[in-house]
């Protein structure tokens, strides 16, 4: 599915309802401080339903988003693209399939190459968590040299429950770290694997470690101790994708 660009803000209520019903591509909400409109309750209501974060910050800070004091008190940040739930994610993929979860990597920058990266892979999605990470903009949109129109990206609210899910699903979650005991070119991948890497400097935060199946790592030579987050899950990626094509041989020669 083709997906267009679009402007980073909307405001006003009409605007940020009809941004809202438009599923996938609002990123968060913004509602001014001591702001409460009768019409308030129902938008947020609205934000819930459709998995969208919301925080209240002072009235300036809208109208610096917004480059008007006319935006009624609400500021929707819209996403470039659009995302999916991760119901949608799961109809989708086959029965042999990668995917990538990003664990507050923060970096834009960072998110546009690993989504580069992940379409080169043949990932068949790649899971953002809406709070503690970078979440979809024109500079990830940038950096991404147009994957981010290829790859689908998926916002859960929590990551840990994400990845039980998946878990529930079929898929093994796999955290990649350091210190992991087990190595990324030793795994035997099953069919329905996620990868999931961690924040460019504190890596994976405890929670979502625990919530994986195996935590997995990159030996490294030199004395390193760890590698750039792109460069660690290109690794781990196409060494998943390079056992995906020995499989798909192996099936080929057999049918």
């Amino acid at each position: 599915m083709e997906r267009g660009m679009s402007e980073n803000v909307v405001f006003g209520r009409n605007a940020v309802e009809e941004a809202l019903r438009a599923s996938g591509r609002v990123n968060r909400l913004l509602v001014a401080k001591g702001a409460r409109p009768e019409w308030l309750d129902a938008l947020l209501d609205q934000a819930r339903a459709a998995g969208v974060r919301f925080d209240f910050v002072p009235p300036a800070k809208l109208a610096r988003l917004a480059h008007t004091h006319e935006h009624q008190g609400v500021v929707a940040v819209v996403s470039p693209v659009e995302h999916l739930s991760l119901e949608q994610c799961l109809a989708e993929c086959p029965k042999r399939a990668t995917l990538l979860a990003l664990d507050g990597v923060q970096n834009p920058r960072n998110v546009g190459m690993l989504l580069r990266t992940a379409l080169g892979a043949g990932v068949g999605g790649v899971l953002l968590p809406v709070r503690g990470g970078a979440l979809l903009s024109e500079e990830i949109a940038r950096a991404s040299a147009g994957a981010v129109l290829r790859v689908p990206v998926v916002y859960c609210g929590n990551l840990p429950q994400a990845l039980r899910t998946l878990q529930d699903a079929g898929f093994w979650a796999y955290g990649l770290a350091a210190g992991g005991p087990r190595d990324v070119f030793d795994v035997s991948w099953p069919d329905r694997a996620v990868l999931v890497v961690g924040n460019e400097t504190k890596g994976l935060r405890p929670v979502v470690g625990k919530a994986c199946d195996a935590l997995v790592r990159i030996p490294l030579a030199g004395e390193l101790d760890s590698l750039n987050v792109v460069v660690a899950a290109g690794v781990a990626l196409f060494q998943i994708a390079a056992q995906r094509r020995r499989e798909a041989a192996t099936d080929s020669e057999a049918g």
